[in-house]
């Protein structure tokens, strides 16, 4: 006796077509999560970029604040017409603020780490588990 040539479309695929099949999706699957964990490593590695320029420009602001004030002091017991050095002094006083408030908004407003791969990978753990039987009542 020999095998069956042709198989029936509404035939079950069999132990291996099935796990060969859940295979393949378990794979698609985690394809779709490491892609989704490298995109969201890349935007923090961005935000880490813009952070640390802001830091280091609030930094040289003050740098130069500070520098500019002690000039300013000394100039100031030497000659009363400094007034520009005193204006100099107050925006740099004013940008090292406003950077600094900046950096500490950007720290405070950042998203958790990983959290849309984290809410994926709980809609999978939601869509793998047996849904829950419900009971109708009759009237």
């Amino acid at each position: 006796m020999s095998a069956p040539e042709s198989v029936d479309p509404g035939a079950s695929p069999g132990l291996f077509g099935s796990l060969r099949a859940f295979w393949a999706v378990l794979i698609a699957i985690l394809y779709t999560r490491l892609d989704l964990v490298t995109l969201e490593l890349e935007e923090e590695a961005s935000r880490a970029v813009q952070l640390l320029a802001v830091i280091v420009a609030a930094l040289l602001c003050a740098g130069i604040t500070l520098f500019f004030i002690m000039f300013f002091l000394v100039v100031t017991f030497w000659d009363q017409r400094m007034m520009v050095l005193g204006i100099i002094c107050s925006l740099g006083i004013i940008a090292s603020v406003v950077f600094a408030l900046v950096a500490r908004q950007m720290i405070l407003t950042r998203p958790k780490f990983l959290s849309q791969t984290l809410a994926e990978l709980k809609r999978d753990v939601e869509g793998l588990k047996p849904p829950a039987k419900t009971t109708e009542a009759k009237p």
